[in-house]
């Protein structure tokens, strides 16, 4: 009898344990399957705020610029989003053609690269690349317009300085001999301190003018950039003299010891004199300003040529490469880089219009404009008030975001509500209209005040609510994600597990974006993969 009970409990204990290993095997192998999939990954940054009454708006750029148009004036009534102000996007708008040229590039590059080597598609790239040889020399040869074309206009430049200073020169002598001298003699022949001075006052003028003489000769004899700039400076300095000894000479003739005795035509003469030397003097000047002007712009042009042809061979360089890997045949990894420079085409001319974007200050409301701070022309400085309106809403939202989150919200970024007296399922939209520069300090936590305002207002709202605001800081289409909770961090990697040949193993992976629910994969995985997630 004992001896069958021992046998059943071994029998019990062997079954038993076989359960148990059974049971621990099917726990080991129990999992969830998560696919990655293509679609959009919206990054929010969640608050609360208090509804409040609505205040006077002022607007502002995120960034500085120039503005173009102003499209408003005072007293207007702007409807929301009807464009108030323009920055001057000139540039911009040259990187944005510049950058979806590149992305028109990037994506034959991707169509070829797919379709395989084939002879049609060899000869798109031969003739891209003879294209951009055709670029190359059209650059070349307009470097070499430039440069010509620097070299005669500077010449011109001189050639007019040296007229001038001739011209200059020659007015300086008549008035020396004709006006000073006649005068003077006339006047002032005796030993007297003022004929003296008139005197004294006329010898520097006629010693400037020879030593002016003698550089203008020099000038003259070959023509010589540095030679012209010295007579030019020389002549200044004579013309400047002889208008100081006319002038001295002009308020001698009123001294009482002759001043009864000259000849209203002797002054008449030597004001028209000072005059001609003033003309003379100013068109001195000009002259040499109009070197160097022709100089700044001659070296303008030389380095815009200089970096058209560097940009133009850098193309060719670039077409030439993609020739030769055309004709190497596609593998992987050039699928693979060209499906990368098509994203990375596509985020930079997406940037670009962010950016331009930014330039564009609208009205968030509809309201009516109190004050316009700046005028065509002028630079509007980042997150200075351009802008003051009146919103034709009674409310506005006020709400602190942590200095750890402030950094992913900006101007214009959509808002979705809700207000605990009406509950969850009523849901608002909305926009950011202001952030706050200065921060505020709540039991010791540093937090950044900003404002957004209702896109619709509803009779219900009153002053005071409590307001739950989910801030839409970022969103991307068109990516691959995965579920937040599948992805995992070790040893400063990221990772997820997967399941290769009945053993989960780990992979690990490069992330981009995170949402509320979902985290952009931007390295590791492909459409379709599949993680899976242990369950506990």
């Amino acid at each position: 009898m004992k001896k069958i009970i021992w046998i059943t409990s071994l029998i019990a204990i062997i079954v038993g344990g076989i359960f148990i290993v059974r049971a621990v095997r099917n726990k080991e192998s129990s999992y969830t399957v998560v696919a990655v999939a293509r679609g959009e990954v919206v990054q929010n940054v969640s608050v609360t705020g208090t509804v409040v009454s609505a205040n006077q708006i002022d607007l502002e750029f995120e960034s500085s610029g120039r503005i173009r148009t102003i499209e408003v004036a005072v007293g207007d009534q702007a409807v929301a989003g009807q464009t108030l102000i323009r920055l001057n996007a000139g540039e911009l708008n040259a990187q944005l053609q510049a950058n979806r040229a590149a992305l028109e590039v990037a994506q034959v590059k991707l169509a070829q690269t797919l379709a395989g080597t084939r002879p049609e598609d060899i000869q798109i790239y031969q003739a891209a690349v003879s294209k951009a040889e055709v670029a190359v020399a059209n650059k070349e040869q307009a470097l070499i317009d430039v440069q010509d074309d620097a070299a005669n206009d500077l010449d011109e430049a001189y050639e007019d300085a040296l007229d001038t200073v001739k011209t200059a020169y020659t007015t300086g002598d008549q008035a020396l001999l004709i006006t000073s001298v006649n005068v003077r003699q006339s006047y002032f022949n005796s030993g007297s301190q003022i004929a003296i001075m008139v005197k004294e006052k006329e010898d520097v003028g006629k010693k400037d003018l020879s030593v002016a003489q003698d550089y203008l000769d020099l000038a003259e004899i070959g023509f010589d950039y540095d030679k012209i700039e010295s007579a030019l400076d020389k002549i200044e300095i004579a013309i400047s003299s002889i208008r100081d000894s006319l002038a001295y000479l002009r308020s001698a003739l009123d001294d009482s010891t002759v001043s009864a005795g000259v000849a209203a035509a002797d002054k008449t003469s030597i004001d028209t004199a000072r005059a001609d030397i003033d003309s003379e003097l100013v068109d001195l000047t000009a002259a040499e300003q109009g070197i160097n002007s022709t100089k700044i712009t001659n070296q303008t042009d030389l380095n815009t040529a200089q970096a058209n042809l560097e940009t133009a061979r850098a193309d060719l360089k670039k077409v030439q490469d993609e020739l030769i890997s055309q004709q190497a045949g596609p593998r992987q990894t050039d699928i693979d880089l060209a499906q990368a420079e098509v994203k990375q085409a596509q985020a930079k001319v997406l940037q670009i219009q962010a950016q331009i974007s930014k330039g564009i200050l609208r009205a968030p409301v509809s309201g009516i404009i109190t004050a316009v701070e700046k005028e065509v022309g002028e630079t509007a400085q980042a997150n200075s008030v351009v802008v003051s309106m009146i919103s034709l809403g009674r409310f506005q939202i006020e709400a602190n975001v942590s200095e750890t989150e402030i950094a992913k919200v900006a101007l214009t970024d959509k808002v979705e509500m809700t207000l605990d007296a009406l509950g969850p399922d009523e849901k608002f939209t909305g926009q950011i209209i202001k952030i706050d520069p200065a921060e505020t300090v709540v039991s010791g936590v540093i937090y950044y005040q900003i404002t957004s305002v209702f896109d619709a207002e509803d009779e219900r709202i009153k002053s005071g609510m409590t307001v739950n605001l989910d801030i839409e800081t970022d969103k991307k289409q068109d990516v691959l994600y995965l579920p937040y909770y599948v992805i995992k961090a070790k040893n400063g990697n990221q990772y997820i597990q997967v399941l290769e040949n009945g053993q989960v193993k780990e992979k690990i992976i490069k992330t981009g974006l995170e949402g509320e629910t979902s985290v952009e994969i931007i390295e590791g995985l492909s459409e379709g993969e599949q993680a899976v997630v242990l369950d506990d």
